[in-house]
């Protein structure tokens, strides 16, 4: 069994930025298929505000290159080569 953790370390603030990007989207997506401009524009606000969240909660720093603890930008450890 392998001691890498993995993934991305994603904590809720995270997850909270990311849902309110992906709200901002839906909102607009749907606006689009009705010819709504003013609700496509609402959704837009809403997926940059999300963008903003996300900058103001460092959602950028729980990402690692491998997703594993090691410092970001070394190779993961194989015995493979």
């Amino acid at each position: 069994m392998s001691t890498n953790q993995g993934g991305h370390g994603a904590s809720m603030k995270s997850w909270l930025a990311a849902t309110v990007i992906v709200i901002g989207f839906i909102v607009g997506g749907v606006a689009i298929i009705y010819w709504n401009w003013p609700i496509f524009w609402a959704g837009v606000g809403i997926a940059v505000l999300g963008c903003i969240l996300a900058a103001a909660v460092g959602i950028m720093s729980e990402v690692t290159e491998y997703g594993g603890s090691s410092a970001a930008g070394s190779d993961p450890q194989s015995s493979s080569y």
